[in-house]
């Protein structure tokens, strides 16, 4: 079973969302090719975690997104230096890391999440998520990150797009900004 981050991190999400959740069981693989693509500086700037619902591929997201946004912002090939170290065994971070806690609380700048909210009017969960919520991704790539690392925007679920909004994903994934990644659930 997953280990759950402790009651301290504010309730930003639900008890059990993805963003929480320190462990992952069964994704050794896709953690694996992950690693070497960012270990070989052959990140992607989109990845698509695919498969049925509930195996974890949110928490996959998560925990890419965590081990990306707590890297160096030399990290990798910048302008001729290369990365320093042992290549990265683990996307794992223990739950005090800075960025772990950061991501918990929804509060990480380089982090935007594009999932099914509640309707302010109704208080009901929305059905899908809308063009609206993802020109917000425009105004978050067209910043630069306050540390000058990665950016990451996390679709949860893709599917859950309404066309439009599919469509304007489409234009960002089509000239991706520079230290970015986009990861469609």
């Amino acid at each position: 079973m997953a280990k759950k981050i402790s009651d301290e991190i504010l309730d930003y999400f639900d008890a059990d969302h993805p963003a929480l959740t320190s462990g992952l069981v069964g994704h050794g693989a896709a953690e694996a090719l992950l690693l070497k693509a960012y270990n070989t500086d052959r990140l992607h700037h989109a990845w698509l975690l695919s498969g049925p619902k509930g195996i974890g591929k949110a928490t996959l997201a998560y925990r890419f997104a965590r081990f990306l946004l707590a890297q160096p912002a030399t990290g990798g090939l910048v302008g001729g230096e290369e990365r320093a170290g042992a290549p990265a065994t683990s996307l794992a971070l223990e739950e005090d890391n800075r960025h772990f806690r950061l991501v918990c609380t929804g509060g990480h700048p380089g982090l935007k999440t594009l999932e099914r909210r509640p309707d302010p009017k109704t208080g009901k969960l929305k059905t899908i998520i809308t063009v609206d919520d993802v020109r917000k991704l425009n105004n978050f790539y067209a910043l630069t990150a306050a540390d000058g690392g990665w950016r990451v925007a996390i679709v949860d679920a893709a599917d859950e797009l309404n066309p439009n909004g599919a469509n304007a994903l489409l234009k960002i994934l089509e000239e991706p900004p520079a230290k970015s990644i986009i990861v469609l659930v």
